[in-house]
Order: C-alpha cells, then sequence, then structure tokens
C-alpha cells in the first residue's frame, strides 16, 4: 500500500459509515424490535471485540461486514433451495460430504459467483482495510464498549426471549438465525452429536443386522394418514361444532387416543421426523428443523426401514412438488423408495382435496394387489384443513360447520373437518368395496393444530405462529393418533392418558403384528415406563441411554 495512511478522521468516519449501513440493513431484514436491537448490539460487539484486538475500526467493521454479506447470501441461496435458513451445523454435515455440497449448488452458477465474490471481499477487504489504517484506538475504550454492547444484547435476548417458533423458516432473519444456531451447534460438538444421549448405556448394542420373522399368514396392507392441521375440536373450549365430525377421530374401540406432538400451526416435518423416526425432536435442541437434513442416510431402523425388512413395499402420496422442502434424500434414505408427488399425481394445486389423494393411492393399491402378494405400505400426507382459512374451501361442497358464536376462522377450519371426514369415510368404503379379499390397517395422526385454536387463548388474526409462546404441556400440543382396521382386526390399543408422537409409530407396528426389532420393543417399553411421556418421561435418564444405544449400534449417526 506503499505509505499511504487514512487518517484518524477519516478511518472512523468510514467505519462509521458502514456500520449505520448494516444497521440499516438489520433494520429491514431481521425482524421486530427486539431481535433487531439484539443482532445491532451484538454486531457492535463483535466489531468492538475487533478493534480490541487490532485498535482498528474500519478494519473491524470492514470484516464483520463481509462475514454478514457472507452469510446472508449463503442463508438466501440455501433457503431458495431448501426453505430453510443457514445453520452453523451445516458446515460440520456437508465438511464430510462435497458431493453434497456439489448437489446443493448445482445449478447456482451466480449464487457461487456471489459467494465467491463475497469471499473474496471478506479477504481482500479486510486486508486491503488493514493496511490504509493506522492502529489507534485506546484498547480501554474498545474493551468497555464491547462489555456494554454486550449486556445490551444480553437484555435483548431476554426481552426477546427464545428463538420464535419456525424462525428457520423466515425468509430475511437469516444473520440472526445461523449468530443463534452457533450456541446449539457449539453445545453438539461437545456432547459429540445432534441428539442428546447418556455417557453410557450400561447395556449392550442392539443388534443392527436384525432380520424380520417369516409371516405365518399375509400382512395387513398399512396406510398411514398424515393428517394436515387436524385436531378434535372436543379440545376446544366454548367452541360450538356438529357431532357429526367427532367419529373422525376414534379408533376401532371408539375411543379417542390422544397423542402429544411437538409443534404447533405448522413445521410439519417435525411430526413427520418423530412418527418416521420414533424419537422426539425436543432431543434434537435447536436442531429439531433439521433432523430431516442432518440424519439423511444415518438412520438404519426408521420405520418404513423396519417394515421394508419385513417384505412390505413402502410408497408415499405427497402434496408438494417433491424435494421442495429438502426432504427427497431422507425419505428415500429411509426406505421411502416410491413418492408419488404433485407432478406425478397430476394435481393442480398444493391444496387439493383428500379424496384426491386418496383416489390416486387407492388405484395404486389396485395395481399393486393385481401383480404382487407383498403388503404394501402407503404415507398420505393431506392438506384439506391447510392453512389459510380467510376463504371458504371448496364453497359448492355443503358440509357442516360451526356456531353463529365462533370466529369465522374456525367455522371454516371447521367445515374442513367435515370434509376431512367425508373423504376418510370414502377411503374405508372404497377400500371394502373393491378389495374385500385385503386386510388393511388404517392409521392416521393430526401433525399439528391449525391456527384458528390459538384464537381462544388470546391470540388474533395479527398474531404469526412464530409470535405465539406456547409453554411445555400447553393444550395446543395435543392431538390424536387412530387405528382401524378394513377386514382386519387390530389389537388392544395401550391404556395410557396420553402418548408422545415419538411413541405412536411403535403403536401402529405392534397394531400390524409385525416382529419388532429390539430397538422399537424398547421403545415400547420405554412408552408404558413412561406412561407415554418421552420428553417429560420421569425415568429420563433411561430416555438416554436408548438414544446411546441407536447410536452405539450404529443404527443412528448423529455426529
Amino acid at each position: 500500500m506503499g505509505t499511504f495512511r487514512l487518517s484518524r478522521t477519516a478511518s472512523s468516519a468510514l467505519a462509521a459509515l458502514l456500520f449505520v449501513a448494516l444497521c440499516y440493513y438489520f433494520y429491514w431484514t431481521e425482524g421486530l424490535l427486539w431481535n433487531t436491537i439484539f443482532i445491532m448490539a451484538l454486531g457492535g460487539a463483535i466489531v468492538a471485540a475487533l478493534v480490541a484486538l487490532t485498535r482498528r475500526p474500519l478494519f473491524a467493521t470492514v470484516a464483520f461486514g463481509s462475514f454478514v454479506a457472507v452469510v446472508a447470501v449463503t442463508a438466501y441461496v440455501k433457503f431458495q433451495s431448501l426453505t430453510f435458513a443457514l445453520h452453523a451445523w451445516d458446515f460440520i454435515y456437508y465438511a464430510r460430504s462435497w458431493a453434497a455440497v456439489a448437489e446443493w449448488w448445482e445449478g447456482r452458477p451466480e449464487a457461487v459467483a456471489i459467494l465467491v465474490a463475497g469471499l473474496i471481499s471478506l479477504t481482500f477487504g479486510s486486508w486491503f482495510a488493514w493496511h490504509i489504517e493506522t492502529p489507534f484506538v485506546p484498547r480501554r475504550w474498545a474493551t468497555l464498549s464491547c462489555i456494554v454492547l454486550s449486556v445490551f444484547a444480553w437484555g435483548a435476548v431476554r426481552e426477546r426471549g427464545e428463538r420464535m417458533h419456525m424462525q428457520f423458516n423466515f425468509e430475511d432473519w437469516h444473520v440472526t438465525s445461523f449468530i443463534t444456531s452457533l450456541v446449539e451447534t457449539t453445545e453438539a460438538v461437545r456432547r459429540g452429536g445432534i441428539l442428546e444421549a447418556a455417557n453410557s448405556s450400561g447395556a449392550p448394542p442392539f443388534d443392527p443386522n436384525w432380520t424380520c420373522a417369516p409371516a405365518r399368514t399375509k400382512r395387513p396392507h398399512i396406510i398411514m394418514i398424515h393428517q394436515e392441521s387436524v385436531g378434535p375440536p372436543v379440545f376446544f373450549p366454548g367452541v360450538t361444532y356438529d357431532p357429526i365430525i367427532e367419529p373422525l377421530f376414534n379408533s376401532f374401540d371408539g375411543k379417542l387416543h390422544k397423542m402429544n406432538v411437538e409443534t404447533f400451526g405448522g413445521a410439519s416435518w417435525i411430526s413427520e421426523s418423530a412418527i418416521l423416526l420414533g424419537l422426539s425432536s425436543r432431543y434434537f435442541g435447536g436442531m429439531k428443523d433439521f433432523i430431516q437434513f442432518f440424519l439423511t442416510g444415518r438412520v438404519k431402523e426408521s420405520l418404513p426401514q423396519v417394515l421394508e425388512k419385513c417384505g412390505y413395499r413402502n410408497t408415499m402420496f405427497y402434496p408438494y412438488i417433491f424435494g421442495t422442502f429438502g426432504n427427497r434424500k431422507f425419505f428415500e434414505s429411509i426406505g421411502i423408495r416410491e413418492v408419488y408427488d404433485r407432478k406425478s399425481q397430476n394435481t393442480d394445486s398444493d391444496y387439493a382435496r383428500d379424496r384426491v389423494y386418496y383416489g390416486n393411492a387407492l388405484n395404486e393399491i389396485g395395481r399393486h394387489v393385481a401383480s404382487s402378494d407383498k403388503p404394501l405400505f402407503t404415507y398420505i400426507m393431506t392438506m384439506s384443513a391447510h392453512w389459510p382459512y380467510r376463504y371458504t374451501f371448496e364453497p359448492e361442497t355443503n358440509v357442516p360447520t360451526g356456531g353463529p358464536n365462533n370466529d369465522p376462522e374456525m367455522n371454516e377450519y371447521l367445515r374442513r373437518l367435515a370434509m376431512v371426514k367425508m373423504d376418510l369415510d370414502y377411503l374405508k368404503q372404497e377400500l371394502r368395496t373393491r378389495f374385500p379379499n385385503e386386510q388393511f390397517l388404517l392409521v392416521q395422526y393430526g401433525d399439528h393444530h391449525a391456527l384458528p385454536a390459538a384464537y381462544l387463548w388470546g391470540y388474533n388474526y395479527e398474531t404469526g405462529v412464530q409470535d405465539m409462546n406456547l409453554p411445555e404441556g400447553f393444550p395446543l400440543y395435543t392431538t390424536y393418533y387412530s387405528v382401524e382396521g378394513v377386514n382386519y382386526t387390530p389389537p388392544r390399543l395401550p391404556a395410557l392418558d396420553s402418548v408422545d408422537i415419538a411413541f405412536v409409530s411403535g403403536i401402529f407396528l405392534d397394531a400390524a403384528r409385525i416382529p419388532l426389532p429390539e430397538s422399537w420393543r424398547e421403545r415400547l417399553r420405554l412408552m408404558q415406563l413412561c406412561e407415554g411421556l418421552s420428553w417429560q418421561c420421569k425415568q429420563r435418564d433411561e430416555i438416554l441411554k436408548f438414544h446411546r444405544r441407536l447410536i452405539d449400534s450404529n443404527l443412528m449417526q448423529t455426529q
């Protein structure tokens, strides 16, 4: 750089101007007031820490600004591909597989160019700022500023509260999401993986080479229905509804079986993961939204894999374009080999009637039983009851609604529940009529409650799901699961008041009379020991030992 040096005034002015620009960016992209204050104060504390080390304010601000730019661009590209923000664990996860990195960036040359430009800016810009600036800021003042700003950041975190529900699906909060993910990533590194587990199980590993005992008679076909946003209105205080919809939620024994879920108003993938893996997402901490990404290819005894070993052909009927949420490889890796998505089902919307998916599934069942003796596992995801509720879904369909004193959105939701029941009745009748000589186990579960239910607890139209702070054990975390047979009589269901979603897939497998591997028999033992609870189990150490046995058996890789 020769002898050129910025004056102290110019250096300070440029640093201030750049930091104001960063604050302006945070103001427009990082959400609500306290979150914005948090990221501004934290950014200032980081810059002050760098100044304390180097005594160069412009270098510190350029380095931090370049870092923000790289994070924002990388997060934006990931979000456009997977609808999830950047997480610090991504760097650990993708460092193990350059093929995964290449696949992520495939077809995005402009994004690669922007990222490379950002990295060059981070390197060259910081180097340039270093060489044109003379160190002059007293370290004591920079250190004091860092302390004061850190206190502001800490206070903003306390006012903001815990990370908002589904924050990693927000389109703009990329920098905040990434920085807050550093804490949980550090914790995961410390404990040796993303799943909380005991240091030792005190028991031998499960047999990783389990084989399914041959069936004496043909096993029932299994239809598992992910009932999107469906919950029993009997749980809604003060809401009036037509009792004609109540049988939708009952099992073959005529009872409503309560299921505790781990999300509300959205994030269906959390329920999907718990059902398919038989694990509570809460034991993954802040990474619960990323289970399907970080466990791709790292699970060996999921529900579909157990069924596959027992001779089942696994299929899925999916309402979106497959891969929309970056879950294609996860589903494939756990044994769901055939997926009929929106495109292959020839639907023109993500919000088709349940009858559309059921009709397509019935046609595939017909083709299967005509050409194969194998039992069939069919996983169907529905969409009729999905948000939004400010318009009338299929207004030409005459179904019961709610009472005049209900919120209008609640009445629209009740209309959709009536259609859900109507279409499920259609599916059951068609199974009986078309396949009188085939046995079917029909299982379903409500993945989470819908937003209008929250209005009963003081929330309103203006409150987004991310702003709803529902404490542990809140009523809106309880939906239902159901077990029925068509030409098949399931065994008795567990006599428990409610069951966590992590245990329900074990109930489903047991209802099909599948000879379970030891890891799934252990899940059912823990269900009884913990009285249906996983996360709040009084013998929590038993759950953690179970997780350790899964890891030690190489049935799950969590690093």
